[in-house]
């Protein structure tokens, strides 16, 4: 079934085109690494040639479709600014401050308004400060269940399914009693965050300890008893009262996390990172551990901890033959039981948090927070080929082309990780560099489940 991908994973952009390749430049002679970065990789002779000095503004228009949250419209504005190319640091830093600000809304209620702000290096010191200010709103949030990797199913359906299509097509019909299920895996959430964070790097740049708080509150609201759209024997859309969805089952059996509240906790994290250029590597390591410690002592509603442990490598096998990139990513993150559910599908990778086991940045080709447990594992795979330069207007592109396997499990327990029964998706994207720091991409992916074509900023790692 063709469906986007959510809309907060959504953007899409005009390219101007030119007609010829951006004409090759004699290698420049990179400057030393500054004190406190001399173990960090310098970005390679190409893309310190093309890096803009000073600053600079970019946007693109964010857009979706979804059948439960309508078309979703909005924008994201990126301003970077790099320095000059005298500065030491111009050459072993993506840039030396980014700001970006989106204001996304659907026609049916789905807000996700995002301020983000990085420095990584703070008045030239070793020092970075990331910080993220978001209003999420989705009337569409996905329940799934927890801890189970089960098909997909339904109280009382008899059977399972194998395509997400021909499940969703069962839960809309009208049942005998007048009732639906036609929202039986979906429920309502507004949720206010903030993030903030201080690194400091040691060992000449490569290794980053992470301190910073999170803040959050999350309102619940679900579909029971509700009025909703369904579809009569006739095929006839109509209205019929929701009956009770899997969360509501899910509330009664004692699911933590039903009344919402305060999530609120510390951070703390560690990175080792060896690559040129984080928008965009071409070669390097970065592996980082992440501990978030929710806790009443910060005012929170919940108890719990969460530790996530990440590896990524980027490898050019054939530098003098073709701009060729494999990327790896390999995730295991553990939860304790008393984590709330909405907080469940959370991946708080030190350089920006993900959400579930499924979608466009983690596993492509199923639903979004399609399996979400105490225990998750992930690995991802990319080939990316860039086969194209050019430049418009002072402004330089280039156009890839990135087959991707992506696959992973989740498990109630450290005991039961098993390499049994994983979920694979597959597919292909194409992508394209703006000014070397924004990433635009197209991916197409498809599983034993569903498929989906999703539209976004940034490599999915």
């Amino acid at each position: 079934m063709f469906r986007l991908a959510p809309w907060w994973r959504l953007g899409a952009a005009l390219v101007a085109w030119a007609p010829h390749a951006v004409s090759a430049e004699p290698a420049p002679s990179l400057p030393p690494a500054p004190p406190g970065f001399d173990g960090k990789h310098p970005l390679s002779p190409d893309d310190y040639t093309r890096k803009n000095e000073g600053g600079y503004f970019t946007g693109l228009p964010l857009f979706n479709f979804d059948p439960n949250t309508g078309f979703g419209f909005g924008a994201r504005a990126y301003y970077y600014y790099n320095g000059d190319r005298s500065d030491p640091l111009f050459a072993y830093t993506p840039y030396l401050h980014r700001v970006f600000l989106q204001a996304f809304a659907s026609t049916r209620g789905l807000q996700f308004h995002w301020l983000d702000y990085d420095a990584p290096a703070v008045a030239g010191t070793p020092y970075r400060i990331r910080s993220q200010a978001i209003y999420a709103r989705n009337t569409d949030q996905h329940f799934f269940g927890v801890d189970t990797m089960a098909p997909l199913s339904f109280t009382g359906a008899g059977r399972s399914f194998d395509r997400f299509a021909e499940y969703e097509d069962a839960l809309r019909e009208v049942r005998p009693d007048g009732t639906t299920l036609s929202r039986y895996d979906h429920y309502d959430v507004i949720r206010p965050l903030w993030l903030i964070s201080v690194e400091r790097t040691f060992f000449d740049g490569v290794v980053r300890p992470l301190f910073g708080f999170g803040f959050s509150y999350a309102i619940i609201e679900d579909y029971t008893g509700e009025t909703v759209s369904a579809v009569d024997a006739a095929g006839e859309e109509v209205e019929a009262t929701m009956a009770p969805t899997r969360l509501s089952e899910a509330c009664a059996a004692g699911l933590i996390g039903c009344d919402g509240g305060w999530d609120n906790g510390l951070r703390l994290g560690l990175s080792f990172d060896t690559r040129d250029f984080e928008p965009d590597p071409n070669s390097g390591v970065f592996a980082d551990v992440a501990l978030d410690l929710s806790t009443r002592a910060l005012g929170s509603d919940y108890d719990y901890a969460r530790l996530l442990t990440s590896a990524r490598a980027f490898v050019s096998p054939l530098p003098n033959i073709a701009d060729l990139v494999l990327a790896l990513r390999g995730t295991f993150q553990v939860q304790s039981q008393g984590t709330p559910f909405f907080s469940l599908p959370m991946l708080p990778y030190t350089e920006d948090f993900r959400t579930g086991l499924g979608g466009h940045r983690t596993l492509r080709g199923f639903q979004q927070d399609r399996f979400i447990g105490h225990v998750l594992a992930l690995m991802n795979l990319e080939a990316r080929w860039t086969f194209y330069r050019f430049a418009v207007l002072r402004q330089k592109f280039a156009l890839m082309v990135v087959p991707f396997v992506d696959t992973g499990r989740v498990f109630p327990r450290v005991g039961d990780f098993t390499f049994a029964d994983w979920r694979h998706g597959q597919g292909a994207g194409f992508r394209a560099s703006w000014n070397l720091a924004t990433v635009i991409c197209v991916d197409y992916a498809f599983s034993s489940e569903d498929s989906g074509l999703y539209i976004n900023f940034n490599h999915q790692f």
